[in-house]
């Protein structure tokens, strides 16, 4: 797997805060919140227009691996646990209003290659990856895309500073 899958919504794609950090405890909730099982992502479901065309694009050019396929969704593996189903719709164009300020993004160990191997398998990329935030020590790089119903996606990595 060359990508795993992470979502962030709009502006909070790079911010430093720790993943697992249960919700109920940063907001300082009471009544035993401490002991509430911490939340995790586990599926992300697309609503899509085009079913079949959509798989073809996660499948074969951003190289998500299909776990199963039905006439109305697909199921791929988006790395770390995480699942990402394809739902087929049959109203309007499925990515508008505030679904389109929505951004999935995977993440990569090699930003440079996965972004070279994508543009290889027909991606068509915004930008090239830039430093959109750094640690002090790496940059985090990105780049973004749209799939065939342009949801916004991107490809993040970190790199060592100046790379």
């Amino acid at each position: 797997m060359e990508v795993s899958m992470l979502l962030i919504l709009s502006v909070l794609a790079f911010t430093a805060r720790p993943v697992a950090a249960p919700l109920m405890k940063e907001q300082g909730g009471g009544g035993g919140a401490a002991s509430a099982p911490a939340l995790r992502a586990g599926r992300i479901i697309l609503r899509v227009s085009d079913l079949q065309k959509s798989l073809a694009f996660y499948r074969d050019q951003v190289g998500l691996s299909v776990q199963s396929a039905t006439p109305e969704f697909a199921v791929l593996d988006g790395g770390g646990g995480v699942v990402v189903m394809l739902n087929q719709v049959s109203t309007a164009k499925p990515s508008s209003g505030l679904a389109a300020l929505t951004e999935i993004v995977l993440e990569t160990p090699d930003i440079m290659a996965t972004y070279e191997r994508m543009k290889a398998r027909g991606v068509a990329f915004k930008i090239a990856p830039r430093v959109v935030t750094t640690d002090g020590v790496r940059d985090m790089l990105a780049c973004d895309f749209r799939d065939p119903d342009e949801h916004v996606l991107s490809i993040a990595g970190w790199a060592a500073r100046g790379k």
